[in-house]
């Protein structure tokens, strides 16, 4: 488990020096390459876009069979299959504006001393909050290249609970992640950085 700290300051107070350390140095800064667009589906999210337009091309090829049948009246199965459609509408407009909301207010930073991720939002008081993760560097972590597509992602942290970044609101988590994300824990990512391998070399290095 990682020795992951969480703090948050006013969005209109927040600058990235002036949460370093006087001992830290800046080295990267990022932010995810891909998903802060609305029409940028990513991972998951690509899975269940393709099962909800499966879903409405079966239903409505049930069409000629169900009004051939006496058992039905072609006006009540027209209502119920155009609402089942906007459902997966709905539900597909929902799972973008999530995913878009949650990385687009995402910015990443390396220093010689920590990993750091900045995520934008409101607290119970619907106050506009910077919530600063950071992860200090230590060799015994294990850091992983997750892939994610289309760019991969650098696991460099584990929260235990989601809710302790953001008391309203998603976190760190969106739809576009695996299904089996956050279950048990939730991992801090640099998600969907292209040069997700020059910058585990550059924390492990700065580990040693």
């Amino acid at each position: 488990m990682s020795r992951t700290t969480i703090e948050s300051v006013a969005a209109s107070d927040f600058d990235l020096q002036r949460i370093l350390r006087p001992d830290e140095r800046l080295l990267w800064t990022g932010h995810p390459e891909h998903g802060r667009s609305f029409f940028q589906p990513m991972g998951a999210e690509k899975l269940y876009l393709v099962a909800m337009i499966a879903g409405a091309i079966v239903l409505w090829a049930l069409v000629p069979w169900t009004i051939s049948s006496a058992s039905f009246r072609p006006l009540s199965i027209g209502f119920a299959f155009a609402g089942l459609t906007l459902a997966f509408l709905l539900s597909a407009y929902w799972i973008a504006i999530v995913r878009q909301h949650v990385l687009s207010r995402l910015f990443y930073a390396v220093t010689n001393k920590r990993a750091i991720v900045c995520r934008r939002g409101r607290n119970w008081r619907f106050a506009d909050r910077i919530y600063i993760v950071a992860n200090p560097h230590y060799d015994s972590y294990p850091y992983a290249l997750l892939p994610t597509r289309p760019y991969p992602s650098l696991q460099i942290g584990t929260l235990i609970d989601q809710n302790e970044l953001q008391p309203f609101g998603a976190g760190l988590s969106h739809p576009g992640q695996p299904p089996s994300w956050g279950h048990l824990t939730v991992p801090v990512t640099f998600e969907q950085i292209a040069d997700a391998d020059a910058v585990l070399k550059l924390i492990r290095s700065c580990t040693r």
